[in-house]
Order: C-alpha cells, then structure tokens, then sequence
C-alpha cells in the first residue's frame, strides 16, 4: 500500500509538472509552441457560457482547418477591430473556402455579436477538453496570492521528489556501512 502511494504522488507531481511546464512554455513563448499539438488556455471572459466560464481551463488541439465544422469551438488570436491580437474562444457558426484558404466567422454562445471573419492562419486549434479540477486551479490562480501559494507548492513537491531517494539513499549507504 505504501508503495502504491508513492508510485501515485509521483505520477500525481509528474503531471503537475507538464501542466507548469506547458503553461510557463506558452506564457514565454506567448503561445508560439505548442507541446504535442497541444496548447492550454485560461477561459477569460463569460462570452461562451454556460459551457464554459471565466478563469475556466480548456485543452486545445491543433487541427487542420479543412477538418473544423460548424459548431466546433476554436480558439484563434484576433485579427481585427478591438479583438485584433486577443486571444479568443468562440463557437464556428460559419465557414467558407477561397482559393484553398479557409476562413472562419465565430461568435461567443452568450455574445449578440458574430466576430469578425479570420483566416485558417489565426486558429491555435479546437476546444478537445474541459476539465473541472484545472478549471478550479485556474480561478484560484487568478487570485496572485494563490498562483504563487501554488507555483511554490508544485516546486516544494517536485524538490521533495527528488530529493527524498538520495537523502535516504545515503542513510541506508551509512547502515551498510556498519
């Protein structure tokens, strides 16, 4: 049972650590990179409730335009008027084909508004998951007081981590010893 634990809060801080890895990589990178066609974005706004909400995490995957139907959620880097270099999730309501080129109309679920068109180029990907427990983390660590309570914390587990087999590694080297 011990042992299972152990193996359990490993993979438990391994997880935590890709998930602090990626999102340091796409903030640095300002989300040039993606890690495994994957991209993690924080929801900002309440413009595509009630599916999802502010400060809610969602999963988006690379996907090639002339796979995107309407009805999809996307998320793209805004192109033009007030959304132009914003990062945006928004629902697919239209979609058209130019010399080879897609374009895309969106809107927010909650919005009135349709966005301004965007072509194939501003798409990061496709909404693929929505996950309740990270959508948690997300809105607390909108609070700065709670995203470094956490950074720190995911540092302290990862340093005990590995720290903890050479300490007691040298302890039963000492008892070998003897």
């Amino acid at each position: 049972m011990k042992k299972a634990l152990k193996i359990l809060r490993w993979i438990v801080t391994c997880f935590l650590v890709f998930i602090l890895a990626l999102t340091i990589l796409q903030k640095v990178t300002n989300n040039k990179i993606a890690l495994g066609n994957v991209y993690i974005f924080q929801v900002v706004s309440e413009s595509m409730l009630p599916k999802y909400h502010a400060g809610d995490i969602i999963v988006v995957k690379k996907e090639n335009a002339s796979s995107l139907k309407i009805g999809d959620d996307i998320t793209y880097l805004g192109e033009k008027n007030e959304l132009k270099g914003l990062t945006i999730t928004h629902r697919i309501i239209n979609i058209r084909k130019e010399k080879e080129k897609y374009f895309f109309t969106t809107k927010g679920t909650a919005n009135e508004f349709e966005d301004p068109e965007i072509t194939e180029d501003s798409v990061y990907g496709k909404v693929v998951y929505h996950t309740l427990i990270f959508s948690l983390i997300g809105r607390a660590m909108t609070n700065v007081v709670l995203y470094y309570i956490m950074f720190v914390a995911v540092g302290v587990s990862l340093a005990y981590e590995i720290l903890n087999p050479l300490i007691n590694r040298d302890d039963t080297d000492e008892e070998d010893d003897d």
